[in-house]
């Protein structure tokens, strides 16, 4: 628990360190969303509605999950949003609890929503109310909030000491709100490593795992009770946490906490259960029992993975260190001693590997990746769909596609390996032809790899696999020609289920199609395309188009006094746990993997810019001085830059992969989106280049740029484990060094 003392050294620490940034972002939204509204108001257009629930959380899960037609907005205008833009806020407060109810039970609203909605429309007069205010209520030792008013009565508490303590006199709601989550992602990366122990106590019926949840989720009624309180500790739950299970009285295995938890309705509950196929009529009744004990129809339910079965069950009176029989009437999750695992011969280092990263995985295959490689890789991957993988001979770059894709599925049936030839002129090799003189359309491995996927994501949606195709040397012959039509078809966005929007056209012969082979083909989001190239006197440098429509990454490092990896072989249960999670991470939310609409993607960028104005001025400031030389970029490398951000910290949350800050993310996407297109000679290169060593300097670096001349370059990098400290980006600032240096020494530079 946080007490007063501790509170108020935070507050000041958050007013030093957060706050300017957060006013700018507080403000920003809070006039947009108000004059949204306003315009709405006016016009009486509701599809508006739209962007005004995009500045909220709340609004945007609503969006996604709840609000699908133009009847669903405009009943949230008349009977929500309508009513508060046209009542006094001291009036709403005269009746706030009522009102919340009242709100809260209209179609695609919740209590999320409703309260975000008059905290941003009025922020001197109300509190959002969410998850992070109900952590940080039990962290102030203030209880679970039961009626908005409390919360309110409560946040007022804050900002008072806000203003004791920071010497503001206009911090408003919205900001004290930001705090909460300031605080618990504080408190979050301070706990990080520290693992706590639960018991789950149930008498489920069914096959253990198969055929209930036990070991797969946690479940309980949405109560104060069970979030830390007499009959549960669901509240208290974090990722990586270890969960004994307890089934008729015998303890008969163990997993770990794989999600935060979530809050869901009765109807999600049910849809979940029925969709992981632990739904059965047997479970049912079991469940009628829990659902009878919600008193709002709200239940927490956090998932598990790396489910692991004793060798004997063991009855729970057997075992040292646990609470009394008699005591846990009625409970369902209890906090244990971390010694009970001993006693149960359960290795506490042997559970904790239970759960590891992408890098951990591919070091123990033998493999040796610079940690961020991975995580530059992988994310590039997941954000785009089209990666292009450069660099020395010999350092892994078709390895990483190919063990990537045995970790998700080690039959083979979803990796696709080509080798591209010189002679490929068009499309023929890739997709095959008709051949009029016989009536027959020659196929390819890759179109009935493409069909297969296709196939298999038609079928099963969210639960297809996804699928990669490795085009190796892929510069051997023109890009430009053989892969021109791939180009333009993954540029064409992609329609509400997830296809391209313009498809591959193969023939235009009906019985051909009878035969099985469409005319044309709309590229499925399951699909993924990793390219390989070296630079030589064989091969073909990329045009800006190409370079344009991917994420290039590159294999430069080598660590031979690290050569091979020694490492700790994983469990069976972790790499299980880890194909697992980079399942669900690729798919994403909506089950539709590389699938994005332009409201997402315009959800991204607003995104990025509101959080990361600093990363904003920079590309903007780094675009201004590249115009003169004709090098600057369009607004597809911006989408990306911030898409590859939000993949990143969806990643880094999920587990899968991690980067050392916020800065290295956005430097390898600099690295990727806007250096590869730097192609030529001194003359060419040689002042945009320094623009762009410029910015990526750090604040108290006396390095001066524009003196720099060869033999400086080489002893910086020559010294890069001392030098580096000059730079803020130095994945960045690295590479364009290199290209500085081949500019000096054959009067050339190339990314590649």
């Amino acid at each position: 628990m946080i007490e007063k003392a501790e509170l108020r050294e935070l507050i000041r620490e958050y007013c030093h360190t957060e706050l300017n940034k957060a006013e700018e972002w507080a403000d920003k939204n809070i006039q947009e969303f108000r004059t949204t509204l306003n315009e709405i108001k006016n016009t009486g257009n509701y599809e508006l509605l739209k962007d005004a629930l995009r500045y909220l959380h709340s609004g945007r899960n609503a969006l996604r999950f709840h609000i699908k037609t133009s009847s669903d907005l405009k009943n949230i205008w008349e009977k929500f949003l309508k009513e508060i833009i046209e009542t006094n806020p001291e009036k709403i407060l005269e009746d706030i609890d009522e009102r919340f109810e009242r709100w809260s039970q209209i179609k695609g609203v919740g209590k999320g929503l409703v309260s975000e909605a008059i905290a941003f429309y009025y922020p001197n007069h109300f509190v959002p109310w969410n998850n992070t205010v109900d952590w940080y209520f039990q962290e102030l030792g203030w209880g679970k909030p039961t009626k908005y008013s409390e919360v309110l009565s409560r946040l007022r508490e804050l900002k008072r000491l806000f203003k004791e303590e920071c010497a503001y006199q206009d911090i408003n709601f919205v900001i004290v709100d930001h705090f909460g989550w300031w605080l618990k992602n504080r408190k979050d990366n301070s706990s990080n490593g520290k693992t706590h122990v639960y018991m789950e106590i149930t008498k489920t019926p069914g096959k253990i795992y198969t055929e209930n949840h036990v070991g797969r989720f946690l479940w309980s009624p949405a109560d104060e009770k069970y979030w830390n309180g007499r009959y549960g500790k669901m509240g208290l739950l974090k990722v990586g946490d270890i969960i004994l299970h307890d089934v008729h009285g015998k303890i008969i295995g163990y997993s770990v906490v794989a999600e935060p938890l979530k809050e869901l309705t009765k109807e999600e509950v049910m849809n979940l259960f029925e969709k992981t196929g632990i739904w059965n009529e047997k479970y049912r009744e079991f469940a009628e029992s829990w659902f009878k004990k919600s008193q709002n129809g709200k239940f927490y339910v956090v998932e598990l993975s790396g489910f692991k079965k004793l060798d004997r069950p063991v009855g729970y009176t057997k075992v040292e260190g646990l609470p009394d029989p008699w005591e846990l009437q009625g409970v369902y999750l209890i906090d244990i001693s971390p010694k009970v695992l001993e006693k149960l011969g359960i290795a506490q280092e042997g559970v904790d590997t239970m759960v590891i990263k992408l890098d951990e995985y591919f070091t123990s295959k033998g493999y040796l990746y610079p940690s961020y490689l991975i995580a530059q890789f992988y994310t590039a991957l997941k954000t785009k769909g089209f990666v292009i993988l450069s660099g020395l001979t010999g350092t892994g770059k078709t390895k990483i596609a190919q063990e990537l894709a045995e970790l998700l599925d080690d039959s083979g049936k979803n990796f696709l390996f080509l080798s591209v030839r010189p002679d490929w002129r068009d499309s023929k090799a890739l997709l095959g032809y008709y051949n009029p003189l016989n009536g027959k359309y020659h196929k390819t491995k890759l179109l009935e790899f493409i069909l297969e996927a296709k196939r298999d994501y038609e079928q099963n949606r969210g639960d297809a696999k996804p699928y990669f195709v490795l085009l190796d040397e892929m510069n051997l012959a023109h890009v430009e020609y053989y892969f021109a039509d791939f180009l333009s078809v993954l540029e064409s966005g992609r329609d509400e289920d997830g296809f391209t929007r313009e498809p591959l056209k193969l023939h235009g012969v009906d019985k051909v199609e009878e035969e099985g082979i469409p005319k044309e083909i709309y590229l499925p989001p399951n699909l993924y395309i990793i390219g390989t190239v070296n630079m030589d006197e064989t091969t073909y440098a990329f045009s800006p188009k190409v370079l344009d429509r991917a994420f290039v990454v590159e294999f430069h490092d080598v660590d031979l006094e690290g050569y091979p990896p020694e490492t700790d072989e994983p469990t069976l249960e972790a790499i299980e746990s880890l194909r697992r999670t980079i399942l669900k991470d690729l798919k994403g939310p909506n089950g539709k993997f590389l699938s994005r609409s332009k409201d997402e993607l315009n959800e991204a960028v607003r995104e990025f810019k509101g959080k990361h104005l600093d990363y904003r001025e920079i590309l903007i400031t780094l675009n201004k001085a590249l115009e003169p030389y004709d090098m600057h970029f369009g607004y597809r490398v911006v989408d990306e830059i911030a898409l590859f951000f939000k993949s990143t910290k969806e990643s880094e949350e999920a587990g899968i992969v991690e980067f050392e800050n916020d800065d290295e993310i956005f430097d390898l996407a600099l690295l990727m989106k806007v250096l590869p297109k730097f192609h030529g000679n001194r003359k060419k290169l040689e002042k945009p280049l320094k623009e762009a060593l410029k910015l990526c300097l750090a604040k108290d670096s006396g390095l001066k740029v524009n003196e720099l001349r060869s033999a400086d370059i080489v002893e910086i990098l020559g010294d890069w484990e001392n030098q580096k400290t000059n730079f803020r980006f130095k994945h960045t600032a690295r590479k364009v060094l290199r290209m500085l240096r081949q500019l000096y020494e054959i009067g050339f530079a190339s990314f590649s």
